[in-house]
Formats: structure tokens, sequence, C-alpha cells
């Protein structure tokens, strides 16, 4: 058994998942990585290949990482699907598998390891996205899945005050991975080329962030410039001048 420090990271195949295995290996702890995909990256120290969407497989994904690799010190659900189209273009079975990932898969996960918990503490990290915080055209399903899963996981952070588990909620800006060419259109499928330009931080800036952010005491990080977080605070104080600016953004 390994003396190591484990992460279990969902959605790792690529992105600031891969960026997760790579920055924990960095600091010396066993990493284990999931996504849909049979082989993992060579900074992956296990892979356990799970569609997380189904629940069979996150049953099955929870089952081998227990029986296999071990307890985990730290678990951070990344996995998730984009969706861009606007509201009355928005099928019910494209939002339906956008809140299986988003939503159901770190609710379940998180749920089936706290019962395997058996006194060990369980630190979860939710990733969410800042897209939860105000409503953006095109956007309407990828936000509320995003919405759901943040309040969601500042409910279980209540639930388990003094107790020995932990839940942190992460809510990146935009970082420049594949997540639009991965998200899903209005025809259903994924947007691939069709996809624009989609920068902001980097990776390694991301999975810096959110390692600082599980040394901290506090639950909620947002990872955007001070320009952003102004803009948030505009939105809860006077949101009819938030999107009226946001309206007239280039």
């Amino acid at each position: 058994m390994s003396s190591k420090l484990r992460i279990w990271v969902t959605g790792a195949s690529e992105g600031i998942g891969l960026g997760l295995l790579q920055h924990y290996q960095n600091l010396g702890w066993q990493t284990v990585g999931s996504s849909r995909r049979t082989q993992g990256p060579t900074v992956a120290d296990y892979w356990i290949p799970a569609d997380l969407s189904d629940s069979a497989d996150q049953i099955s994904a929870v089952n081998q990482l227990m029986t296999e690799v071990g307890w985990p010190d730290l678990v951070v659900l990344n996995a998730g699907v984009g969706h861009w189209a606007t509201a009355d273009e928005s099928a019910r079975s494209d939002a339906e598998r956008v809140f299986a990932l988003n939503y159901w898969a770190p609710v379940e996960i998180t749920r089936l390891l706290a019962q395997r918990a058996e006194g060990r503490g369980l630190h979860v990290i939710v990733i969410s996205s800042i897209a939860a915080r105000f409503g953006q055209q095109k956007l309407a399903t990828y936000s509320a899945s995003k919405a759901a899963v943040a309040l969601w996981a500042e409910s279980v952070n209540e639930e388990w005050q003094g107790s020995a588990h932990r839940i942190q909620l992460i809510l990146p800006g935009v970082v420049s991975t594949n997540i639009m060419r991965h998200s899903i259109g209005r025809d259903g499928q994924a947007l691939g080329d069709r996809a624009g330009a989609h920068r902001g931080w980097s990776v390694e800036r991301t999975v810096r962030a959110i390692e600082r952010a599980t040394r901290s005491g506090r639950f909620a990080h947002i990872l955007a410039s001070p320009g952003v977080r102004l803009a948030l605070i505009m939105h809860d104080l006077c949101p009819s001048i938030f999107y009226l600016l946001l309206r007239r953004k280039p």
C-alpha cells in the first residue's frame, strides 16, 4: 500500500483534470484519474475508466477505487460537459445529458464515498463554473446545471459542519481548454470546429489556484480577474446595469 497522499480526479483525460494530475504528481501524490477513455495519460498512476453520467459506472468506479487503490485523501469532481444552444433550441434529452454529468455525477459519487468513509475524513472539491453566477445567451442549460451543483455543495457544506468531512466549491472563469469543442450544440452533437475562440486562464494557472484553494479554510473560490469579480458584485447589487453592460460587450 502506498504511503503517498492520494488524489482522485474525474474528467482527467485533458484540460483542468489532466493538469491536476500532472500538478499533484509533481507534488509527490499518488494520482488516480477517470474519464470515458479506456487508457489514461502517463501522469495517472492509476486509471479508472468510467462514464460517470451513468449510475452503474459511478458505483463501479467507486468500488474499483476502494478495492484496487484505496481511500482518497482528496477527490476533485471535475468531469463535465458544456451546452451551447438557446433555451428554445435545447432538447430535453440534451439537458438530461448535461445534468447527468454536471450535477448528478458529483452528487452520487460524493454520496457513495461518504457511505464508505467508515470514520475517515472525506475531502471533496466540486468544480462548478462562474457561469453558475449569472445568465448568458445560449448557456441556460449549462449554467443551470452548474448553479445546481454549486448550491448543492453549499448545502452539503452546512451539513458537514463539525464532521470529519469537508467540501469546497471552485468556480473557474474562462480557461483555455477544449470545453467549447466538446460542448453539445443545438443538434445534440459536439460543436467541434464550430466552436468559437475560448481563451482565458491557462490550465497551469488554474490548477495552481485550485491546489491553493484546497489548503485554505474557505468554502467557495472564484477563479477570475478582479474585473470579473467586480462585475459579479454589480450583478448581485444592480442586475439591470450588469446586463445592460453585458449586452453591450462585443
